[in-house]
């Protein structure tokens, strides 16, 4: 009997992956890529100057490890690279990456300002590369429960919102002196506006481009850092709808959450503490006059955002589709981010074109 040939799997070639950075984040999408790994025929390799760290990460699981991007890049080649370093490295970084023919995933911020970002424009469109910023809380629940009630009309119109995100900077890198971190240092893009990148990323993703901010930063608190720890801002998405946010390194118990209100009730997410994450979105009917529950998890795995937006980034790699959340979208953030920064230096509305 013949074989059959024409049943066989076909199996896609290997996919190359490349972490740039070892740190928090880094350890995180690598322990993320494993678990991925485990449905896909892909390699893994790391990037990690620190020879401790390196050593100690690649050697417990079994990945080729390198000092530097030009040794990895010199040795082999890589279908995408995952930059996560320090802010001010991202462009140089994300700029060689694409240079090697990588896709490349950049965490947030994905620079210190629109002006660097913009840079990586026409290398993108030189090497036909796509680019996507970190933006895991897209993929949080409270976030997409927003996003669905929204488009199912169950407020009416919406008239504004009220953003929030507090968290003690000590806390959130366990066992790591925060002075010694990105966050606490104005020289590596530190400050909790930058840091805070999610809330004005998911709330344009939610209502539309800005038009103009006003801003206010400050630093209000007794952390030994030489950047604001507090943020307060209001964005007009087009027309007259807007949001405030406020942002801050200095609640002791971590708090995120949105507040939309519409023509016909009002939405309220609420995420409290860390591993686990307590969430709930409610929703406020003005015509019945009850609150019915949308989402509610006394014990949500943060890490669980994280994994999909792998795998979302995963997905676009291997169907060559680009990603949302890419250079556009982020370089509209950081424009309305350095608005804000302007607005606080010279106390007016600054316009967002």
């Amino acid at each position: 009997m013949f074989p059959m040939i024409f049943n066989k799997e076909i199996r896609k070639p290997i996919m190359k992956l490349l972490v740039v950075g070892a740190g928090s984040i880094g350890r995180r999408h690598i322990k993320n890529l494993l678990r991925l790994a485990e449905n896909r025929d892909m390699g893994l390799s790391v990037v990690e100057p620190d020879d401790v760290i390196r050593k100690r990460v690649c050697g417990e699981r079994g990945l080729a490890g390198y000092e530097d991007m030009s040794a990895a890049f010199g040795g082999d080649a890589f279908d995408a690279a995952f930059i996560c370093t320090p802010n001010h490295l991202h462009v140089p970084q994300a700029k060689e990456a694409v240079k090697h023919g990588c896709h490349v995933f950049v965490e947030k911020p994905l620079a210190l300002d629109w002006r660097q970002a913009e840079t990586l424009a026409p290398l993108l469109r030189e090497r036909n590369r796509f680019l996507m910023g970190g933006c895991n809380l897209w993929f949080h629940p409270g976030v997409r429960t927003l996003a669905n009630a929204l488009a199912e009309r169950l407020i009416g119109l919406p008239l504004y919102c009220r953003a929030r995100f507090a968290h003690y900077l000590p806390n959130w890198r366990p066992g790591w002196d925060y002075r010694r971190s990105y966050s606490a240092q104005k020289s590596q893009g530190g400050g909790i506006l930058l840091d805070a990148v999610h809330e004005p990323d998911y709330l344009c993703r939610l209502f539309g481009g800005v038009s103009k901010v006003w801003g206010s930063l400050c630093r209000i608190g007794d952390l030994e850092i030489d950047v604001e720890d507090t943020a307060n801002y209001v964005l007009w998405h087009g027309g007259a709808f807007f949001s405030e946010v406020h942002v801050d390194f200095l609640r002791r118990d971590k708090a995120r959450g949105c507040e939309v209100v519409g023509t016909h009730g009002t939405l309220v997410w609420q995420s409290e503490g860390k591993n686990p994450e307590r969430v709930s979105v409610r929703r406020f009917d003005a015509r019945s006059g009850e609150w019915t529950v949308l989402h509610q998890d006394e014990a949500y795995d943060l890490n669980a955002q994280y994994v999909d937006e792998m795998d979302y980034f995963l997905r676009c790699v291997e169907d060559g589709a680009e990603p949302m959340n890419g250079l556009e979208e982020t370089l509209h953030v950081l424009k309305v981010l350095d608005g804000v920064r302007a607005s606080s230096d010279c106390g007016r509305i600054q316009t967002i074109r």
